[in-house]
């Protein structure tokens, strides 16, 4: 099979080390290359070359949504869009050209959106490995630039096992992959440097469309710095709202921004300041609303959002080093677009809505919050108590459904450890068969 990987920065080492063992295999390799500072050493790489200015456009109607989700732009300060129509030209150019019969990437920076815009156009399945949260140690294969997984390794677990870690998530003993924290030593700090070092050579060697310059990413971080201390004062003047019993809380855990599990999963709810005065105004005048920051906030605590808190007394903000262990059990409601917090609710008998359609919406405990106006119409349900329940034996098929669609391995290491390499590899393995033998479409 021809095999497509796109580049995204330190990712590609991951790439490069299944790439290798796919050619080493027969497979023909490519690369599809937008920072030239991380080229693979495996396969055939095609570096797309850093537009002049005179080759700069307008972005065609295509473009438009995607620029919603480019972090650049909505993060970092950058201004022009005329880059779009031109990496749209040579993306398309070179998988019309080069007819890759699979791609795999991430969908986070611009030019994997416009990459998986393009195979969409040309019928090109375009896979993401991604974490699939819980169970934890495995990834799920994305369709395109949803959370809609394709395919799995059809694992069970026992029913006792399942049941056992169902406790362990309810009880918060395990957390999922992406936030166990790497202890900070002499070694990760100056890999950091280095890090820190190669992206600024990239800046100032022309990659400027993912890349922010370096001036400007310090400002923004002392920006961040400011918000986050700003946040946790406010906080703590109305950290006694939350020892008044019956009052109905509702409750919205921020995502961190930017990250494609709101900004590209969850487009549509990517403004949180938006969602969260969405929510005051379509929750009876006696809610209340805990909004939690994520523990690693970035750039989502924007001036205007701690503003608007700070001016409606219905919102309780949570300090940063607050647990959701701790905050949790005060939620008689859960609202999230694309967060984790759906798959603890739906196992801690929590009722969660989501604003995201997912296949955590086919728990009847998790209803999909399809307009604001059925707000009311839930909060209602959960005061009568006639909020929908979960079994047991229901939440373990959950969980199973959660294993059989995924793999065992973390597909994001940069470490490259061999046994997750090698873990990794067999859900590689696994889809290219499936995809080979046309058994499903993507």
């Amino acid at each position: 099979m021809k095999i497509a990987f796109v580049e995204n920065r330190y990712r590609t080492l991951f790439w490069d080390a299944v790439a290798g063992h796919l050619a080493h295999h027969g497979h023909e390799i490519l690369f599809i290359v937008q920072n030239h500072s991380f080229r693979p050493t495996n396969g055939r790489a095609i570096v797309l070359p850093y537009p002049h200015k005179t080759e700069l456009a307008n972005p065609g109607e295509a473009d438009l949504e995607l620029i919603r989700s480019d972090r650049n732009i909505n993060y970092f300060g950058h201004r022009s869009t005329g880059h779009y129509a031109y990496y749209r030209r040579l993306i398309s150019d070179c998988l019309k050209k080069e007819q890759p019969q699979i791609v795999f990437g991430e969908s986070t920076a611009f030019h994997e959106l416009i990459t998986i815009d393009c195979c969409k156009n040309l019928s090109i399945p375009y896979l993401q490995p991604s974490t699939c949260r819980f169970p934890v140690g495995r990834f799920s294969f994305y369709r395109y630039d949803t959370l809609e997984p394709f395919s799995g390794s059809g694992e069970e677990l026992k029913n006792e096992d399942a049941a056992t870690l169902i406790d362990k998530i309810v009880h918060r003993t395990i957390k999922p992959d992406y936030m166990k924290r790497r202890k900070q030593t002499l070694s990760t700090r100056w890999a950091r440097l280095k890090d820190l070092s190669q992206l600024t050579f990239s800046y100032l060697t022309g990659e400027h469309y993912n890349t922010p310059a370096p001036w400007v990413k310090t400002r923004i971080e002392r920006q961040r710095r400011t918000q986050i201390r700003k946040w946790d004062d406010m906080a703590a003047t109305r950290s006694k709202l939350l020892e008044k019993t019956g009052r109905f809380m509702l409750l919205y855990p921020m995502q961190m921004q930017p990250e494609a599990n709101l900004d590209v999963w969850g487009r549509p709810f990517r403004n949180q300041l938006d969602t969260i005065q969405r929510i005051i105004q379509h929750v009876p005048e006696d809610v209340y609303v805990i909004v939690k920051p994520n523990p690693k906030s970035k750039y989502e605590l924007t001036p205007e959002l701690l503003n608007y808190i700070a001016n409606e007394e219905r919102i309780i903000p949570i300090l940063h080093a607050t647990p959701m262990g701790a905050v949790l059990p005060l939620a008689d409601l859960v609202i999230t677009a694309t967060g984790t917090v759906a798959i603890e609710c739906i196992l801690s008998d929590t009722p969660i809505l989501t604003l995201i359609k997912t296949l955590n919406n086919d728990m009847k405990n998790c209803p999909w919050l399809n307009s604001f106006e059925e707000l009311a119409k839930w909060v209602e349900q959960i005061r009568n108590n006639t909020f929908p329940k979960t079994t047991l034996s229901e939440k373990i098929a959950f969980v199973n459904r959660l294993n059989r669609t995924s793999f065992r391995g973390i597909p994001y290491e940069t470490a490259l450890r061999e046994d997750n390499v090698s873990d990794c590899l067999k859900g590689f393995d696994y889809i290219l068969n499936e995809i080979s033998q046309n058994t499903r479409n993507i």
